[in-house]
């Protein structure tokens, strides 16, 4: 499915240990037309990424998770596809933790509107 204003839909894997964080973006990117992968934990998103990593476009991912932190994750990711495109959700920026400065990834900063979101998963799409 192609919308004018968005673009074709996507396969977006979602990663985020809080569900009402979750369920926000899954409500925001299927409104626009995407396919979304949920996974509430470290440990689950790389299991669905070895599962279905072909099919995920983008990957939505929380950097602080109890399990499997976020960096940890998006490693294990790499090792299966080095062009996995990730954007990184955090409450911090990368001014106050320079970690989150990680080559060939995204920024989206805690609390976030829709239009950050859809900004932020186009940036990542339109990348080479």
């Amino acid at each position: 499915m192609t919308t004018p204003e968005r673009g074709p839909a996507l396969h977006v894997l979602v990663v985020d240990d809080e569900r009402v964080v979750r369920r926000a973006l899954q409500r925001i990117l299927e409104r626009d037309g995407h396919v979304v992968l949920l996974a509430e934990c470290g440990q689950e998103a790389i299991d669905i990424y070895g599962a279905r990593g072909k099919e995920v476009d983008v990957v939505v991912l929380d950097i602080m998770m109890p399990d499997v932190d976020g960096r940890e994750v998006l490693r294990r990711m790499r090792e299966m596809n080095p062009g996995v495109r990730a954007i990184l959700s955090s409450g911090f920026t990368a001014e106050s933790d320079p970690s989150l400065t990680i080559p060939g990834t995204w920024l989206l900063q805690k609390p976030y509107t829709p239009e950050q979101v859809r900004a932020a998963i186009a940036e990542a799409v339109a990348a080479k």
